[in-house]
Order: structure tokens, then sequence, then C-alpha cells
């Protein structure tokens, strides 16, 4: 009774409450709530304890960096073995439900980057999270199925590599939440998915592009009225056949080990999810179009992130949105630094190639292009083709060539490789830089 009354606190007040129209002012009150947690992180974490609780006096933390320090990182003291090895148990046993004490429950977040990171979440976390989440995923149609006791459970489907205690939370009388496993065989997760027949599906970006074209073969009747991408870059591509077969738009929940990042909004626009995170912009251009964000979540209660620097490339959208909202928006989250190619220009320097305009060149072919991979090993560009055959070859060589032309670099050495399948509980990522050139 206790939890229901929590998720239902922090889903009032994240769905209507905090909707803040006013930039100056939603800043205003970021740095409220952000001055009164860094009172308290320095008071209760033994990391921070000598600094004043002022965010320019604590350091940007890398992945590498909090893992080191996780012990001190949180309220329990937990040590990283120990949440490593509830989380791997969980892992090899498939049973996600065991916990540390106090109620601490691990998770394994390996976010667009595919590795993993270790975060603890307690019962008000959990209530916490599970009200904000439903706040920003429920449409009005799926709010109303919910709140009205005539009607049947609303059915949420949800296809991750693994599950956890957080995500369970969202389960109720009037919520049926439905676990696919990807390390099960996919022939069975279909079957199951079309007699569940859920209105809400939720799965990486490349999962839910192999659950529609399945559909588009089988024609078994499959119709969700909401579909979220998670834990992937929602390819352009991807969405488009998704989007085409299902006949309702794709929204995203971008999420990490960090915090609950960004939603998309009923207008169909990505924000970032200011009203509950400090968010400072590392810019990757002269023209202020991309960053790498640093977050800091002032919500957590079990563990602290302070600065955590993530690797994720984001695309600012200047434009007001029509949702009204005053947190800030973004056109795209375009991928991770490691998707970011490198080639020479005419000085010999390493100039970054982004992941976006490599999709756009390779889209805009005029033969379409179903799968590929390209991986960057120093000056050799490694190229697989789902479908490939020596004219497609070509034509990847040649838009590659002119993309790069336009950009004043020259061309690696291109090197076209055997298509292999990726496991689908693995991240499927299209660009990797392995190694740039020396």
């Amino acid at each position: 009774m206790i939890e229901s009354l929590l998720i239902l606190w922090h889903f009032a007040q994240t769905r209507w409450l905090t909707r803040e129209k006013n930039r100056a002012r939603l800043l205003a009150n970021q740095q409220k709530k952000l001055r009164r947690f860094l009172q308290r992180v320095v008071r209760d974490s033994p990391f921070y304890q000598s600094r004043t609780p002022e965010l320019k006096e604590f350091p940007v933390m890398t992945k590498a960096m909090f893992l080191e320090h996780f012990t001190e990182l949180n309220r329990a003291s937990i040590s990283l073995e120990q949440a490593t090895a509830v989380g791997l148990r969980a892992e090899r046993e498939r049973d996600f439900k065991p916990q540390l004490p106090g109620g601490i429950s691990v998770g394994f977040s390996s976010g667009t980057s595919g590795a993993r990171h270790v975060f603890l979440v307690d019962r008000a976390d959990r209530c916490r999270w599970t009200g904000q989440i439903l706040a920003r995923l429920l449409s009005s149609a799926s709010l109303r199925r919910v709140f009205n006791p005539l009607s049947p459970p609303l059915r949420i489907a949800y296809f991750l590599r693994a599950s956890s205690n957080l995500y369970q939370t969202i389960s109720s009388r009037r919520i049926k939440l439905a676990y696919a496993d990807l390390t099960r065989p996919f022939d069975e997760l279909w079957a199951e998915l079309v007699r569940l027949s859920p209105e809400i599906l939720v799965a990486p970006a490349t999962v839910l592009a192999d659950l529609a074209r399945r559909e588009k073969l089988s024609k078994s009747g499959l119709r969700p009225t909401q579909i979220i991408s998670v834990a992937e870059v929602l390819d352009g591509r991807d969405q488009a056949l998704i989007e085409s077969v299902f006949g309702v738009p794709v929204a995203q929940i971008y999420q990490a080990a960090e915090g609950f990042l960004g939603y998309t909004c009923e207008e169909g626009r990505l924000h970032l999810n200011e009203e509950k995170l400090h968010i400072e912009t590392q810019w990757m251009d002269e023209k202020h179009d991309r960053f790498q964000p640093v977050i800091t979540d002032f919500t957590r209660s079990t563990q602290w992130f302070v600065r955590c620097q993530l690797n994720d490339i984001l695309r600012v959208d200047e434009a007001p949105c029509p949702c009204g909202r005053a947190s800030m928006r973004l056109q795209n989250i375009e991928g991770r630094s490691e998707e970011v190619l490198w080639a020479k220009d005419k000085q010999g320097v390493n100039q970054a190639v982004f992941p976006d305009s490599l999709r756009q060149a390779l889209y805009s072919m005029p033969e379409p292009l179903d799968l590929y991979r390209i991986e960057q090993h120093g000056e050799r560009w490694e190229i697989r083709l789902r479908l490939g055959h020596e004219s497609l070859e070509q034509s990847v060589r040649f838009a590659l060539n002119q993309l790069l032309d336009g950009l004043g670099l020259g061309s690696p050495e291109w090197v076209f490789l055997p298509w292999t399948d990726q496991a689908l509980d693995e991240k499927q990522k299209r660009i990797r830089c392995i190694c740039p050139p020396l």
C-alpha cells in the first residue's frame, strides 16, 4: 500500500505538477534542489566529505572512476564485488528477484555502449523511478485504461537482455508486465508476444525492427498502441520500418545507470529530464550542435551520481517544443563517442566523421541498404553488408568517398568482409571505431 501511494505521488508530480514552461524558473528550481542534494552528499559520502557543496568542486566522474570508488558512492557501503556477485548470479539463473540487505536491488546497465555498469536502487528509488517512467511513458489512452476498473489490465511487453526488480515495480493489478528474455530463442518470444498482444511494446530499436519484419511477413495482427525504443540508438531506417508496419510512432526512453535521462513528449519530440537532473554540456564541435552530457541525478537516495560523464553524443534542437516544456530538446541521440570515425584532412590531421553523417550518406544511396556494420581499424575501414554484392559494395564505397570528399577528408582503405549475425541479446552496433588512425 505504501509503495502504491509513493508511486502515485511521483507519477502525479512528474505528469502534472512539474511541467515548467519557463526555462529560467526551471533552472532556478533545479539549482535549489541541486544545492540541497550536494549538501547531503558531502555529509553522507566518504568520497566527497572533504569538499564544499558546490558542483564545480566535485570531479567529473568517468565510469572507471565510479566503479573504482563504488563502496564510497553508495549509502549502504556495498562493495562492487558484492553487487556484481548478486547481479551475475541473477544473470546466470535468470532470476532477478534477489536483493541485498536493506531491500537494495542490483542492476546492470549496458546502455548504448555495451560496457557493463553496475547500479543500486532501494525501495524509495524504485517507487520514484516507476512513478516517473509511467508518467512519461503512458499515453492518455493508456492512462484511461489503467484508471478504468471495468477495463482489462494494460498489457506491456518488454524485450531486454536482463530484467530487474526495478522494472517489475511497474507490475500491478492494473498493469500486466511481461518480460521477454532476449537470451531465449526468438521464435519462442515471437509466439508469446503474438499470444499476449500487448498494448505497449518496449524493446531495443533493432529488436523492434526485427519484430516489424516478422509482422510484415506473418500478418499476425499484432497491433500495439504504443511502441517505445530503449537501450540502443534509434536508427532512422529502423524507425521508418517499425512505424510503417505497426502504424504508430516510435517513442524513446533514454536511460542509463546514471539515471532516467530523457523521454519523448506527447508531440513526439525528445527531451532531457532536466526536472530531475542537472546536465552539463561538453561540446564536441564549434557550432555547439553536438555535446556529451555530464549528469548529476539529484533525486537518487541509494547511490550518488554526481558529474558522471557519459559517452553519448547528443544533438541539440534549439526550436521551442509545441508541448511547451522548457527542458532541453534534442534532435536525436546520435550515438556514442566510440561511433565517431576518423579521417585525415589535407594537413594529415585526424578529423571527426560523426555517425549521423555516415548514416545519412548510406541511406541516401539509390539502392536501399538493409543491414550494415562499419568498423575502423586505423587507416582501414572494415564493412559488412548483410545482403552484400559487388554493385552494392561499389555504391557504398562511392557514397562514403563522396561524404569524405565533401568534408575535405581523405579516404581510408576499404575492406568488405562477409556478414556475421550478432546475438539479439548483444548491443547491435552498426558503426564503431576500434582504433583511430595514428
